[in-house]
């Protein structure tokens, strides 16, 4: 092997780590935002025009975290809600195609109204 065959190889091997560490980092660089999102930031995007009332003197920026606690919890609630339909549609469809026995949907919906506090 002679030095040019030597310094050729060379140079393929730093393109090919050139090449790996643009495309690594053009990746990680494209990705990051959204993964490492704050949830405050991710509120304030969402800010329900609440943000705008702190900017005009109406909320402080005290009120402001208060209230967007407020909403917040209105939202869980408004989830957990639609997610016993959703669950509830399908335990009563599968009563209905005949999965489950009487006793056995009366224990299933027994249980899953006390997972959802539900009376």
């Amino acid at each position: 092997m002679d030095g040019s065959e030597y310094n050729e190889r060379w140079s393929v091997f730093l393109l090919i780590i050139l090449l790996f560490s643009v495309i690594y980092f053009a990746v990680r660089l494209a990705i990051i935002p959204l993964i490492n999102e704050p949830d405050e930031e991710r509120i304030y995007q969402q800010d329900f025009g609440l943000v705008k009332l702190r900017d005009i003197d109406i909320l402080s920026p005290t009120e402001l975290d208060e209230v967007i606690e407020i909403y917040q919890k209105i939202g869980t609630e408004d989830e957990d809600y639609e997610q016993y339909h959703k669950s509830e549609k399908v335990l009563n469809e599968l009563k209905e195609i005949g999965y489950f026995t009487d006793e056995e949907f009366s224990n299933r919906i027994e249980k899953f109204k006390k997972y959802f506090k539900v009376k």
